[in-house]
């Protein structure tokens, strides 16, 4: 089966990112034969128990997605590190030119370009290529609720579903010539 591979840069999994990464799903299904695969930075620490073996099993993922996603915090929220230790465990070439779309969370958007360059030595390094423009899911772009999780607001919505159709469309397989 094919699918995409969201790889979440948040040093935590009780974070906007996490919500964001099991939303996806939802964004994802409506779309035929993808499925979404996701690794959690938090997990590849050196620290972590089975860190080795989860490493393994990214790099077979990253060989193996059709699309790359990094949900990752922007520069000013401190965490980006995260992200860019785990892209550094990877082999050179991992990401063989797949599309990928960053979204950067947390901060502002004007600290979206930050993001973008600090990335930028490691992507070369891996072949990936920023596929589509990034984007930002900031703190105004949620609903909070004390009794259930946070949602994305229905514009926010609108343009992650708007970015998945166009990075779905890269994927698509090349139509032979009758």
């Amino acid at each position: 089966m094919s699918y995409f591979l969201a790889i979440s840069g948040s040093p935590s999994k009780l974070s906007r990112n996490n919500f964001l990464v099991h939303g996806l799903d939802h964004h994802l299904e409506p779309r035929e034969k993808i499925e979404l695969r996701t690794t959690h930075a938090i997990e590849l620490q050196p620290f972590a128990p089975g860190a080795p073996d989860r490493l393994t099993d990214l790099i077979i993922r990253v060989r193996d997605a059709r699309a790359i996603l990094l949900i990752t915090p922007v520069p000013s929220e401190d965490w980006i590190g995260c992200m860019k230790s785990l892209l550094q465990f990877l082999p050179a070439g991992a990401f063989e030119h797949r599309p990928i779309l960053l979204i950067g969370t947390g901060g502002f958007v004007n600290e979206l370009p930050e993001l973008e360059k600090s990335m930028n030595q490691e992507l070369k390094r891996l072949n990936g290529r920023l596929s589509l423009s990034s984007l930002h899911i900031g703190p105004k772009n949620w609903v909070f609720s004390t009794n259930q999780p946070p949602w994305l607001t229905a514009g926010t919505e609108l343009r992650l579903t708007q970015a998945l159709d166009q990075l779905h469309a890269l994927t698509a397989e090349p139509v032979a010539a009758a």
